[in-house]
């Protein structure tokens, strides 16, 4: 991170402070609630250095307090947005619209059976728990395949409430999804509506949230599943749209849960300089330094619901000079020879040591012919580039560009004759 160094880290708690480079913070010191973690933070994701005096801060979700959270979407088909297209599954959707840091987990059961969701819950699900994760989320979507069969809609609402009991003795907050319709067989509708009024009626008595997303008149209706404005052919499974509408109902609910990243604030300061405010834990924020190229520190100290305290920095240096190539003489060869084209690239201080570098052969009209790219020159030092030439006789240009470590192009760009003889 920064320049090649790991971010700083302090910790306080009931007025204790210690200082260090990056270690994992005593479990002793910390509440009961948090765990011992050390922080991701950096700026622009650890890279070493910026073109720009406006960068990025964050720490991905992995803050001094908690982890990204955990969310597991289990049950058939449907819960998986099966048949929809890549980015527009249904999960996917549903996480593009919580501003949280998660890592996700999509459990199928094949056929969806209630009874067999809850035996390989303990594999597929309890497995994905963890304790310091800033909510560990299960959204359960189960019964569809019970109707199927003709099961009776009490015993598989009682199925359920066993399921959701075993997630939460993991960990887990659970949110259950009522089912969409379906029309065949002519049993499952009447099972599934009944389901589903079960399901809302008594869900806060074994759940944490509801995700009722077949009181969606666009979905959730009986015969719903042939409009194929939200469905696939199959009659079946939702499609792109019809996975937005399950997102854009599912969402608010999961982010609505105690997360503890809803009790951490956070302040931003350059290094140096005055504090910001106190604001609401972000994942990622923008940063615009003061001004002038050179090493760059931003500190962030986090704070949590229980009085404790941590302080990290990371740093970054600031080039936003543009390097000069140079193409200092003229160079003449044979055909069938080797043709060794000097060349060099001039970068102001403060810069990287090394350029990303395209050499580009043109003929007499501008058209390229040759190119050839060369990473980590060294700045400053004389380079030259061999090749066999086997060109048509003639002459021809060589063009030197480059980008520095912090990505600036060129500002000047050198060139030279090549003659072909």
């Amino acid at each position: 991170m920064g320049i090649g160094k790991s971010p700083r880290v302090r910790w306080r708690a009931a007025g204790a402070v210690a200082c260090g480079s990056l270690v994992l913070l005593l479990a002793a010191a910390l509440p009961p609630a948090v765990s011992a973690l050390t922080s991701g933070f950096a700026i622009n994701g650890g890279a070493g250095y910026s073109r720009s005096l406006r960068v990025t801060l964050g720490d991905g979700g992995w803050s001094p307090f908690f982890e990204p959270g955990v969310v597991v979407w289990d049950g058939g088909s449907i819960i998986a947005g099966h048949r929809a297209d890549p980015g527009l599954e249904f999960p996917t959707q549903t996480l593009a619209l919580v501003p949280r840091a998660c890592r996700s987990h999509v459990s199928v059961t094949p056929h969806a059976l209630v009874a067999d969701m809850i035996a390989d819950a303990p594999r597929e699900v309890d497995a994905r728990y963890r304790a310091a994760a800033d909510q560990d989320v299960c959204l359960v979507l189960a019964g569809g395949g019970d109707f199927r069969l003709g099961a009776d809609p009490g015993r598989v609402f009682e199925s359920l409430k066993t399921y959701c009991a075993g997630r939460q003795a993991s960990g887990f907050a659970v949110i259950v999804l009522t089912v969409l319709p379906r029309s065949d067989p002519p049993t499952f509708e009447p099972a599934r509506l009944a389901y589903n009024q079960l399901v809302r009626d008594a869900w806060p008595d074994f759940a944490d949230g509801l995700a009722d997303i077949a009181a969606d008149s666009r979905i959730g209706d009986s015969l719903d599943n042939l409009d194929e404005q939200y469905y696939r052919p199959d009659a079946e499974h939702p499609n792109n749209a019809g996975c937005a509408v399950m997102a854009a109902v599912t969402a608010p609910v999961i982010n609505d849960l105690v997360w503890r990243s809803s009790s951490c604030e956070m302040r931003v300061r350059e290094e140096g300089g005055p504090w910001g405010p106190w604001r609401t834990y972000v994942v990622r924020s923008s940063w615009a330094f003061a001004g002038g190229d050179g090493a760059k520190t931003v500190e962030v100290e986090y704070r949590d619901g229980h009085g404790s305290s941590v302080l990290v920095s990371d740093s970054i240096l600031v080039d936003t000079a543009r390097p000069t190539t140079v193409a200092p003489r003229d160079v003449r060869v044979r055909k069938g020879k080797i043709a060794t084209l000097p060349y060099r690239i001039i970068d102001p201080q403060p810069c990287g040591p090394t350029a990303t570098v395209v050499i580009t052969v043109t003929d007499r009209a501008g058209a390229e012919v040759r190119s050839f790219a060369r990473r980590l020159v060294a700045i400053g030092a004389r380079q030259s580039l061999s090749f066999v030439c086997r060109l048509p006789r003639g002459s021809y240009r060589y063009v030197v560009t480059a980008r520095d470590t912090a990505g600036n192009p060129q500002s000047v760009t050198g060139s030279a004759r090549l003659t072909v003889r």
